[in-house]
């Protein structure tokens, strides 16, 4: 997803400027003419980085700041504040309440553009790094669950398809089968764990994305299909190569298809597109016409401890991500409640194979 830029400035002009050059840039932005706005509207817009000047109407930057910081849910956001201030003490001022940086007024939009990139680098390897610690704590977690629940199961699963298979009473074998399709789904998720175990490594080689997506399609169709789902595609005729995994790419695909089936009740349709963007990176595009994502939870679905689910948004779509950052490659989310979800991936052109290990 693009970075989201939230521009706190009571001067309009400085407003219009840096929206119109950092929309150029690629990030999203919202604004704010002032402290109090600025604090109303940070947790509905939930900024990778806020540009806050300091000399404002009803509440200045400094105040706004201190609370920012105070704020557990806040405090780890970036804050470059603006200023025509160029004394040391309101320098040092900012930086002891919270402040990453601070840019002195009249600014270069190309300076702002500069800092404004290299702060959010910074703030990516940081979510990396935390995704990384995440993803280790994660494969622990579910290695452990595997192992505990895996014999146990296998000993219900048995007895319950004997009791089916042997008893006359149908009350009883009704009651047998519910177990049994209970046993089916824990199943389901030990088999989603293995497959996260096994995308611990990579191994990255130039292949072609409409065998990935045509097997995918493949893999997903009786499901589908027992909904009344049609799956589309338009792929790219001889398309260039990209460097994959066949199998992992193939997974992340799977997972993401499997989650568009999910959120179509009963018919519906689900198209799958191929182009080039700049003429090199492949775009593979997915939209469905299901019950959508609201807004506020497209930012968290790609996150394993947002959801105990192993199915669908759970672990499915965290996986997904995975293997597609692997790839070197990068995936964003938009929805409409109500009517439907668009999830655009888009992956480097094969320069030469190689083989990628992931660091967790």
């Amino acid at each position: 997803m693009k970075p989201r830029i939230l521009i706190v400035d009571d001067d309009e002009r400085n407003v219009i400027l840096l929206s119109e050059k950092l929309s150029r840039d690629g990030f999203e932005i919202d604004t704010a003419s002032n402290g109090i706005e600025a604090l109303e509207k940070v947790k509905p817009v939930a900024p990778d980085l806020i540009l806050l000047d300091v000399m404002m109407p009803k509440m200045d930057g400094y105040e706004a700041l201190r609370r920012l910081k105070s704020n557990e849910e806040t405090r780890h956001i970036p804050v470059i504040m603006l200023t025509g201030r160029t004394e040391v003490e309101d320098k040092v001022m900012g930086f002891e309440v919270g402040a990453e940086d601070y840019i002195i007024k009249p600014f270069s939009l190309r300076e702002v553009s500069a800092r404004v990139k290299s702060f959010l680098r910074m703030r990516l390897l940081q979510t990396r790094l935390v995704e990384t610690e995440k993803m280790a704590a994660l494969g622990e977690m579910v290695d452990g669950i595997a192992h505990e629940i895996r014999n146990p199961l296998t000993a219900i699963g048995g007895m319950a398809r004997r009791v089916r298979d042997h008893e006359q009473d149908e009350q009883y074998k009704a009651y047998a089968q519910q177990i049994i399709n209970s046993v089916e789904r824990l199943e389901r998720m030990l088999m989603r764990i293995d497959e996260y175990k096994r995308i611990l490594v990579s191994v990255l080689e130039k292949g072609d994305i409409d065998r990935v997506i045509l097997a995918s399609v493949k893999a997903v169709k009786d499901l589908a299909e027992s909904k009344e789902i049609v799956i589309k595609t338009n792929l790219m005729t001889d398309p260039p190569p990209v460097n994959m995994d066949f199998g992992n790419l193939k997974i992340a695909l799977f997972n993401i298809l499997q989650n568009s089936v999910e959120a179509i009740a009963k018919k519906g349709e689900i198209t799958v597109d191929t182009l080039l963007a700049d003429g090199r990176t492949m775009i593979v595009r997915i939209t469905d016409n299901g019950v959508g994502i609201p807004e506020d939870e497209i930012r968290k679905i790609f996150n394993p401890f947002q959801t105990s689910k192993f199915e669908g948004a759970g672990l499915g779509l965290t996986i997904s991500y995975r293997i597609i950052h692997d790839h070197g490659g990068d995936i964003e989310v938009k929805s409409s409640k109500g009517k439907g979800t668009v999830v655009t991936i888009r992956l480097k052109p094969a320069e030469a194979p190689q083989a990628k290990v992931s660091e967790a």
